[in-house]
């Protein structure tokens, strides 16, 4: 499990918490727009969802060393590449790609899975794990790069960056390959089962909802860094605050089977939603106290609503295509996180004020919480996190 939770960390720090890091540096250094820079951020996103099925598929038919071989020969490679691009076309190509291959073959989707068929006797407690361990990226990558950023050069942040990458997927390759299914694999007309899924309005609901949040958390994730600077606070502070919020997730990750008990996973995940909202707020302050809200509030929330979200589709999701339509929930969010950063890119650049990227953070958090369905009862399983 503490392979599977380092590659986590591996994965997402490489470019989905260090890039928000890297995004003033390169615009002081090269020139580059904020916009073309969220084209790329959302342009691995992009690449993150579609390719999520194609990780899954690997994980299914090779264990381990299917997808994190390749994440870290292909994914790790090309994020290498790009440091020594010049271009914002050539470098956006190339960082996006591999960025794009990194998270489809190494995000939550695979190693979830990963961690549940290697402790098939606990999988939920194997989940929760990874989970748990994956908290921490953020609160050491994002600090790491900002300190990396200040006394290196950009180029060489990113390198060490892939390299890490690189790294965690050699690591979990050599460790997973009993991760492979034993079953025949998902349904024979995986459209046929996405149909009947998207018919049901719950499902259309809940659908809609995590697109919108996807917007709202993508934004925030990519941008806080940048948001933060531009208030008047150091890179060091604000990178400290980034993984305070980060750190603040784990702490929202805990107790949950008790309230879900009591409540439901669906009044649970709006509040998270509405409670992200106004953590979120508290960057159009622009202070150190302020951002340090922010870190609490939108920390413990969103920390939450990442197991919340996978309880509260599980008790929608039909057992026998529960995989398939977790990646077509993994699709969906990727789609969303490619849309937020290039909106907020291009609000900056148009207004030149990250406050129109704040307010639509806040705006789609809460359209989010509106568009979920309550639950209208707690449908049998959704105690299973544990």
């Amino acid at each position: 499990m503490a392979a599977l939770g380092l590659l986590t960390i591996t994965s997402y720090g490489s470019w989905m918490y260090g890039f928000g890091v890297l995004i003033g540096p390169i615009s002081d250094d090269m020139g580059w727009s904020t916009t073309a820079l969220g084209v790329t951020f959302g342009g691995a996103m992009l690449f993150t969802g579609l390719g999520s099925f194609t990780g899954g598929r690997l994980l299914d038919r090779f264990g381990g060393p299917g997808p994190f071989l390749l994440q870290a020969l292909l994914g790790g490679g090309l994020l290498l590449a790009s440091t020594w691009a010049d271009h914002p076309v050539s470098f956006g190509l190339l960082y996006a790609l591999g960025a794009g291959i990194t998270g489809a073959t190494g995000f939550y989707h695979v190693t979830t899975a990963a961690a549940a068929r290697l402790r098939p006797h606990r999988p939920d407690q194997a989940i929760t794990v990874v989970t748990l361990i994956g908290a921490f990226c953020s609160p050491i990558y994002l600090p790491l790069t900002a300190w990396m950023v200040t006394t290196w050069h950009w180029r060489t942040a990113a390198r060490v960056l892939a390299l890490l990458a690189v790294g965690g997927g050699l690591l979990a390759a050599s460790l997973t390959s009993d991760a492979r299914s034993t079953r025949s694999g998902p349904s024979l007309k995986p459209l046929d089962a996405i149909r009947s899924a998207l018919g049901r309005p719950a499902i259309k609901r809940m659908m809609a909802a995590y697109v919108m949040t996807g917007i709202a958390f993508a934004s925030v994730l990519v941008y806080q860094v940048p948001i933060l600077t531009a208030s008047g606070v150091s890179l060091a502070m604000a990178g400290t605050i980034g993984g305070l919020r980060g750190l603040f997730q784990f702490f929202g990750r805990l107790g949950l089977t008790g309230l879900v008990e009591r409540h439901g996973s669906g009044a649970l995940l709006r509040l998270a939603f509405l409670v992200s909202a106004a953590g979120i707020a508290f960057l159009l302050i622009g202070s150190i106290p302020a951002g340090l809200t922010f870190a609490i509030l939108a920390g413990l929330a969103m920390g939450a609503s990442t197991p919340l979200q996978s309880v509260y589709a599980r008790s929608h999701f039909d057992e026998g295509d529960l995989g398939l339509l977790m990646g077509l929930q993994g699709v969906s969010m990727g789609l969303a996180g490619a849309i937020g950063p290039v909106m907020g890119g291009v609000m900056r650049d148009l207004s030149g004020s990250w406050t129109p990227t704040v307010v639509m953070g806040i705006v789609t958090m809460a359209l989010g919480a509106w568009l979920l369905k309550p639950d209208e009862h707690r449908p049998v399983g959704e105690t299973t996190l544990q």
